[in-house]
């Protein structure tokens, strides 16, 4: 990292007197999973690329895991950070940078440090919020939701990440908003974080509920492991012992266009 610096501050001092440009950095949690980043994180970046036409668009992975399984595999992926100072070694003296993360977790605050760390070097930069931020945000958020067809005597549940920060209650947010806005039959649990499948199986039986069978969502970006093994895993038998049947949607968020 040390040697990515100097380098830029070099590039940098060479280019100071260049006429200014504009830039959009996308940054993504990532995914080394080529058929899943085609339908989802690459669309993104396409459809930005496509409504900044006078920007140059570029990417950034915040996992270091993800980074480093495609370094090994020859696909050089920066970081926030690195994906900056190039943008600043190029001649980019006002970039915008928007996360694709859900909520306002440890990874958007990867982002956010990113920038701080290199707002000094350019003239304007902005860094956006994750998708829900603001209790508008989780309305629209839940209104497309609420869109998933479900039968009689079925519940969807949405599972997400989740996390043991204070960001894991907007996950509560939307399952309220959900039950507030009349969607019965409509959750919202969490894998590491709170609501948990168990306090989810409690709202399935509230009121005297007999749900046999629930449709388990992705309320992720991506389809990766976290829904191959832990949805379809872990918390898909965590319900079946409760005598829930279950049936996983291998569809996530990104391939939503809503």
């Amino acid at each position: 990292m040390k040697l990515v610096l100097i380098a830029c501050a070099v590039a940098i001092s060479c280019s100071v007197n260049l006429e200014a440009k504009k830039a959009g950095l996308v940054a993504h949690y990532g995914s080394s999973d080529s058929d899943t980043r085609s339908k989802t994180i690459d669309r993104i970046t396409a459809d930005i690329t496509e409504a900044l036409p006078d920007y140059e668009v570029r990417e950034a992975y915040i996992s270091p895991v993800v980074r480093q399984r495609l370094r090994k595999a020859g696909e050089m992926i920066e970081s926030p950070t690195e994906a900056l100072l190039r943008l600043r070694a190029d001649g980019y003296d006002t970039v915008y940078v928007q996360s694709t993360t859900l909520i306002d977790g440890a990874e958007m605050a990867e982002v956010r440090n990113a920038c701080d760390a290199t707002a000094r070097f350019f003239s304007l930069l902005k860094c956006g919020e994750p998708l829900c931020y603001t209790p508008d945000d989780c309305e629209e958020l839940v209104a497309v939701l609420a869109e998933e067809p479900r039968v009689k005597d079925e519940a969807v549940v949405y599972v997400g990440h989740g996390n043991m920060l204070p960001s894991t209650a907007t996950y509560c947010q939307l399952d309220y908003m959900l039950a507030a806005q009349g969607h019965d039959g409509y959750h919202v649990s969490t894998i590491e974080g709170y609501p948990t499948a168990e306090s989810t199986i409690t709202e399935l039986k509230r009121d005297g509920k007999r749900v046999k069978r629930a449709k388990l969502v992705p309320l992720l970006l991506v389809c990766g492991n976290h829904t191959k093994n832990d949805i379809a895993g872990e918390y898909a038998q965590t319900l079946n012992k409760d005598g829930i049947a279950t049936e996983v949607i291998m569809r996530v968020l990104g391939e939503n266009p809503a």
